[in-house]
């Protein structure tokens, strides 16, 4: 990407905001593409940025894994997670 943005940087200004903006497309869908594939394999996804930010590993707690969002720092303990099964229901 430093490549693409060294010669964006040198292209005319109505050309260079163009491509800047196609650059930024791109690497909103590349974002999301890691994310989707994340959730595939079974990590966990920040649900409060866009796009969603794979949640990292940030300790052990005695009843699960606490993770920790690299954009925003949210942390998320088994308590804010959902259940895991699909057999429960909400009153």
């Amino acid at each position: 990407m430093s490549t693409v943005k060294s010669v964006i940087a040198i292209l005319p200004k109505r050309e260079k905001e163009e491509a800047l903006q196609k650059l930024h497309e791109v690497e909103e869908k590349l974002q999301i593409a890691q994310a989707q594939t994340a959730k595939g394999l079974g990590y966990e996804l920040d649900k409060w940025t866009w796009p969603p930010q794979i949640m990292l590993h940030a300790g052990d707690v005695e009843y699960g894994e606490r993770f920790r969002c690299p954009a925003c720092g949210r942390v998320l303990s088994p308590d804010d997670m959902p259940p895991l099964n699909d057999n429960w229901r909400t009153i």
